[in-house]
């Protein structure tokens, strides 16, 4: 496999063969090496996470680079290659967001995700946490929500949640703003049917 990702030693791959497609395992494998493997699998995935989030962050645009960095190039790419951009763009926030020095190696990514929207010093008091804890992913966001109230709430689910939230927002802002001659019967009745799914949504909240 070459000298990439988490330490393969030569002892957890006997026996195994590696495709882009398949990973052939011996029928007499046994049960330690197998559970061996699983592991290493289980943190290459996590590895993963970080690196295409660095990489990702590295090619998305950057004012105070040169050459093409400047403008970035990671939309094109995930256009001419079929991948889905909104994707790449998540993984480089977090990456951006939580720096080298507060990654946790035996915290998964996906709660540093959870943390990535908190300043600097919260990531690091909640990561220590569950580092200490082993709070599972839900039970980690339920307590970030309930110390930072509903507007950090928001943000630690990060750029989707906050952009919808900003979206509703402006919405809101909008619709007040509208003056009384908009308000005629016909446009009554139409926002009344427009807003009527966010209304039965918060009914069953």
């Amino acid at each position: 496999m070459g000298d990439i990702g988490p330490t393969w030693d030569v002892a957890v791959l006997k026996g195994a063969r590696f495709t882009p497609l398949q990973l052939e395992l011996p029928e007499s494998m046994p049960l330690d090496d197998w559970a061996a493997i699983g592991r290493k699998l289980v943190r290459s995935d996590q590895v993963m996470q970080w690196w295409l989030g660095d990489w990702a962050a590295f090619g998305a645009g950057n004012p105070d680079a040169k050459g093409w960095r400047r403008h970035g190039q990671l939309k094109e790419f995930a256009e001419a290659n079929g991948i889905n951009y909104q994707t790449l763009r998540n993984l480089a926030w977090v990456s951006g967001r939580v720096e080298m020095s507060r990654r946790r190696d035996n915290v998964e990514w996906s709660k540093h995700s959870e943390v990535a929207a908190l300043p600097a010093e919260e990531q690091s008091k909640w990561l220590q946490k569950t580092e200490k804890e082993a709070l599972p992913r839900a039970e980690l966001r339920r307590q970030i929500r309930q110390a930072g109230g509903s507007s950090n709430a928001l943000e630690a689910d990060g750029p989707p949640t906050k952009f919808v939230s900003k979206a509703l927002d402006d919405l809101v802002h909008w619709l007040k703003t509208r003056p009384a001659e908009f308000w005629d019967e016909d446009m009554r009745a139409v926002w009344k049917a427009r807003l009527d799914p966010i209304i039965r949504f918060w009914e069953g909240l």
